[in-house]
């Protein structure tokens, strides 16, 4: 698992990345080659789904996809290329904030949430 963390990672920043087939069992030699391309593919019912939930929640709020000015991207899929270029499809005309530690942002927005909860005291 940590492995294919790391590909995702490295395909996030460059076009392509190989795992090593014997890292996983020392009986066999040589390498698995995957491209961002290629990625994108297997992801492609994942990404669908991200897409259908952000259509859900425009068609709940009652905005359409003209209405949103600013798109924050943040948290781990963020500097995924597939997830900036889903978002950059959906909503063109926006401006999007891209930031340098996405997870930091959603740290500091659920402490902001927690604080502005009620007490129970």
């Amino acid at each position: 698992m940590i492995k294919c963390q790391e590909i995702k990672e490295i395909l996030s920043v460059m076009v392509d990345a190989s795992l090593d087939v014997d890292d996983f069992d020392a009986n066999q030699e040589g390498s698995i080659e995957i491209s961002q391309k290629r990625f994108q593919k297997m992801c492609e019912v994942l990404l669908n789904r991200v897409k259908n939930t952000l259509n859900a929640a425009l068609h709940n709020s009652n905005f359409n996809t003209t209405e949103i000015n600013k798109v924050l991207h943040v948290g781990g899929g963020s500097r995924m290329p597939m997830i900036k270029q889903l978002l950059r499809n959906m909503f063109p005309d926006a401006e999007h904030c891209i930031e340098e530690h996405p997870d930091e942002v959603v740290a500091i927005g659920a402490a902001y949430y927690a604080y502005s909860l009620p007490s129970d005291s």
